[in-house]
């Protein structure tokens, strides 16, 4: 921790990540953007290899993150039935990704569908909160800053996808919400390793981008 004036702030990963007051948030590892049958690698043909690799990882940082206490936060990407979440900007991307009709059955996370549900190799705990959401970033018309509020939340270590789409949305989001943001790197993927690669270069040296091994060894005290 470091002052300026009588102000203090932050400045060490242990004090920043402290799971008092730490949540991590994993987004949008849904089926449709994760699964090999999913809409992204069936219908798309995108390489989702990244996403769906980092699994793993995740479930060991959230396994980690309850073990100490933290808060451990889901999000959902979810359209719903018809479109009629969708405005007109967002009918325009979803034209691109394939969208043709209003009431086309196969579409990516529309409500209610397998493709919907968060990846089926993802481990979640009937503690865990899972935050349903209709735009890229998490604190966009959800319950997402009520809950950090409830449980005086300072920190949210970022995992989940897509980097350039989603993820940095949600980064942008909570620092202009005045949240400690921690990018857990390893966890952290996109379809298109070019783009992941650009965004995360980006935010390197602006906010702490530590591995889920070192995130874990410095809860252990490790670190």
């Amino acid at each position: 921790m470091k002052k300026i004036g009588n102000r203090e702030y932050l400045t060490e990963l242990n004090e920043i990540i402290d799971p008092a007051h730490t949540a991590v948030l994993v987004i949008d590892q849904q089926n449709d953007f994760c699964h090999p049958k999913g809409y992204y690698a069936e219908v798309l043909k995108l390489d989702v290899s990244m996403t769906r690799g980092m699994t793993g990882s995740i479930n060991q940082l959230t396994t980690a993150a309850r073990a100490k206490g933290a808060m451990v936060i889901f999000s959902q990407f979810v359209i719903g039935k018809g479109f009629a979440t969708d405005s007109p900007m967002w009918l325009a991307m979803h034209a691109n990704a394939g969208l043709k009709s209003l009431d086309q059955e196969r579409f990516y996370t529309m409500d209610g569908t397998w493709g919907v549900e968060l990846y089926e190799e993802m481990v979640v705990e009937p503690t865990d909160h899972i935050i349903r959401k209709y735009r890229a970033s998490c604190f966009k018309d959800t319950f997402l800053e009520f809950l950090l509020k409830q449980r005086g939340i300072k920190t949210l270590i970022i995992a989940g996808q897509v980097t350039e789409g989603c993820v940095e949305s949600t980064i942008r989001a909570a620092r202009d919400t005045d949240y400690y943001t921690v990018l857990a790197k390893d966890v952290i993927g996109s379809t298109s390793r070019e783009r992941h690669d650009r965004v995360m270069a980006g935010w390197l040296g602006r906010t702490p981008c530590p591995t889920t091994a070192e995130i874990i060894a410095t809860w252990n005290g490790a670190g």
